[in-house]
């Protein structure tokens, strides 16, 4: 099968929690003699209890700094998503151990092998900041396969199974939005289903555009891989280059930046919850929520998925190129690829077609709906209005359609956007070499057509982009990720399932 490469921000969930039963062999891991060691342990073995051990592990095991941004309900919840999501998982081994770092390979009831990496405070008792689930190496390649499960099926069969799973889930109430199968350049099928309005009894349709949360983040990483082909940036370049005045700026560059090394903060936190959201307007409006954060880790010495880290590239993008963000994504990523639906409209602009988004989420003590330390609704799903910034900003928030990103995903792997090598990076490949280092090798075409996902979800969106080989699937809702991922998991294992080309071809 072909190797699979999926980013920490192709994660729809980055901070779970969930009731994850270790399997046979589980048991044989040798496990650090650290602290945080003996959380991620309790991780994987005390959460397979019922729901009240669950409830005393997050209380006893999560930092405060953590629980004050995701109550002990709000990972309840979210722990019910990742069991519906994995199916289980196994510890297999550890891959880094640091004081306030872990990192373990584990392999999933579902088939997918991942690593689970903990991220944990500085100090003793490093109790638990996050949790976040990635797909992982299967081997020492730094690679996996991920094993379809069932007979192989044409695509015919492929594209009759996933609609039909859809219309029994959109009729079940479980799911609603816009879903397309392609292989290649041909659509096998595409659908929507369910309303994108439903105070005004709006249906969703093909050309509904729906919000794609961090999925947008490849789109900034598009742009940073044209800049960086041209000439215009160095992935080595400090952030100092580009935003002198920004703290820490010097030791900060434009990789640490792209990989969530630079330890830059989040700005979904308490700054966030407290302002007027309508208030961001432009993605530079993003920065003065992360400028006075400490950073969570000095620079490059660590991982931790950073919302803040993609508002920076925004901005940088700005300065390498001399137009503004949102200009440069209209006239260099958007237009050559033909996507004719995809902007970052502001709150109340007039923009056609945009669906709502419904979340289960309850307005926190705030006034705030969604986000942070928010509590489950019993069963009640309301408009995510107040959750939303007025405007997207370089981590996400964009809103597109399913044939327009279906036309950036066959720019990107046509190298369209940028060449082969960076198109690659873009997708989660390794760094381009340089112009003179090994040129046949550089030229030389990929053995078979790349694989990889991305997914972006907050409250009331949640979306999926697979491309496995030449199919690419591509799902997009305006219902919250624990509602949708349960539907899309045998999704994904459908697609796998297909056979592929009789004969590989470069795309």
């Amino acid at each position: 099968m072909t190797p699979v490469r999926r980013l920490p921000l192709a994660i729809v969930l980055l901070a779970v929690w969930s009731s994850l039963a270790p399997r046979p062999g589980a048991a044989a891991l040798l496990w650090p003699d650290t602290e945080l060691a003996r959380h991620a342990r309790a991780w994987f073995a005390i959460l397979s209890g019922d729901d009240a051990s669950a409830r005393r592990f997050i209380s006893e095991h999560m930092a405060p700094s953590a629980l004050a941004e995701a109550s002990v309900d709000e990972r309840m919840r979210r722990r019910a998503g990742t069991i519906a999501r994995t199916q289980g998982l196994t510890p297999l081994e550890v891959v880094e151990s640091e004081p306030a770092a872990l990192a373990v390979r584990a392999h999933a009831g579902n088939g997918d092998d991942v690593v689970v990496t903990f991220d944990a405070e500085g100090e003793s008792p490093h109790r638990l900041l996050g949790v976040r689930i990635e797909a992982g190496a299967g081997g020492p390649g730094g690679e996996r396969a991920v094993r379809p499960q069932g007979a192989r099926l044409d695509d015919v069969d492929a594209a009759n199974q996933i609609r039909s799973r859809l219309d029994e889930q959109a009729q079940a109430g479980a799911f609603s939005g816009v879903a397309l199968l392609a292989r290649s350049d041909t659509v096998l099928f595409s659908g929507a289903w369910g309303l994108a309005d439903r105070e005004r009894k709006t249906p969703i349709a093909q050309d509904t555009r729906f919000n794609l949360a961090s999925i947008g983040k490849i789109f900034t990483r598009t742009a940073i891989a044209q800049l960086a082909e041209t000439g215009k940036l160095s992935l080595d370049d400090k952030l100092s280059r580009f935003l002198p005045d920004f703290p820490h700026a010097d030791s900060i560059t434009i990789d640490m930046l792209c990989r969530h090394r630079s330890g830059v903060g989040d700005f979904f936190n308490d700054a966030y919850r407290a302002m007027d959201r309508s208030k961001l307007r432009h993605n530079r409006d993003y920065l003065a929520l992360i400028r006075d954060q400490p950073l969570w880790f000095a620079p490059g010495t660590r991982e931790r998925y950073s919302n803040g880290g993609y508002a920076l590239l925004g901005e940088v993008v700005a300065q390498a190129s001399g137009e503004d963000y949102y200009d440069y994504l209209a006239k260099h990523v958007f237009a050559p690829a033909g996507m004719t639906a995809t902007s970052f409209p502001i709150e109340g602009d007039g923009t056609p077609g945009l669906a709502h988004g419904y979340t289960r989420l309850e307005a926190g003590g705030d006034g705030t709906a969604g986000g942070h330390g928010a509590a489950p609704v019993g069963g009640a799903e309301q408009d995510n209005a107040g959750s939303r910034p007025a405007r997207g900003s370089a981590a996400g928030g964009g809103y597109s359609t399913g044939a327009d990103l279906l036309a950036f995903d066959r720019a990107l792997v046509s190298a369209r956007l940028c060449g082969p090598a960076w198109a690659e990076w873009v997708t989660g490949g390794p760094r381009p070499r340089p112009a003179d280092a090994e040129p046949q090798a550089q030229e030389a075409p990929p053995p078979e057509p790349p694989s990889f996902g991305f997914g972006g979800g907050a409250p009331g969106i949640s979306t999926e982009w697979l491309h496995e080989g030449d199919v690419t699937l591509i799902v997009l809702t305006n219902r919250d990720p624990e509602t949708t991922q349960a539907v899309l998991e045998p999704v994904r294992g459908l697609v796998r399932r297909m056979k592929p080309p009789a004969k590989h071809a470069r795309i």
